[in-house]
């Protein structure tokens, strides 16, 4: 009898278990922004500024299906910071790097894209963990060589709580004819 009920405690203690780990799971999805040379500020507060030169105007959501859409409306809002992976390339090979990215512009004249990047010194995310495996430490040497540059920027999917208004302009968005979900969830959360 004691044995049966330790065990039962333990199946409970099991599922809850199991039932918070899947709870805490990250559901969201990569935006590839890519471009051509890059420049590199490197800021007092540890910070550096990332300018993309010739960036092509268009981001690709790698998400299930994956489609492409304007370079502006993907890009967050300047209050937004997002754990991103950026991918270096040039003659000596690539440079790939893990950072913490805020306060972008892009300007459709000039095609430039610049961020406020912070290196990433712990990610525990599964969205870049790709990326994570072959991460290193920024190379400025190897960014000055950069013939092209690609950020992948992590998005995660949140939903307003109890927001009438949101919910009302998804129903509205997602019927036939209309936009993907994505495209609608960026669009209601204006």
């Amino acid at each position: 009898m004691i044995i049966k009920s330790i065990s039962f405690i333990a199946f409970i203690g099991l599922f809850s278990l199991i039932s918070v780990c899947y709870a805490d799971e990250f559901s969201g999805y990569t935006i590839l922004l890519e471009g051509g040379e890059s420049i590199l500020t490197e800021n007092e507060d540890g910070s550096m500024i990332l300018t993309i030169l010739n960036t092509i105007p268009y981001g690709v959501i790698l998400d299930d299906p994956e489609y492409i859409t304007l370079l502006e409306s993907v890009l967050p809002d300047n209050n937004t910071t997002m754990n991103a992976g950026i991918i270096f390339s040039s003659l000596d090979g690539n440079n790939i790097s893990l950072v913490r990215v805020s306060n972008p512009d892009y300007s459709a004249d000039t095609k430039n894209l610049t961020f406020v990047i912070y290196p990433l010194q712990f990610y525990e995310g599964s969205i870049l963990a790709d990326l994570k495996e072959q991460s290193e430490n920024m190379n400025p040497e190897i960014v000055r060589k950069a013939h092209g540059t690609r950020i992948f920027l992590e998005r995660g999917l949140s939903v307003p709580e109890n927001d009438d208004k949101f919910d009302r302009c998804m129903e509205n968005c997602e019927r036939p004819g209309k936009p993907p979900w994505l495209i609608c969830e960026l669009v209601c959360k204006q």
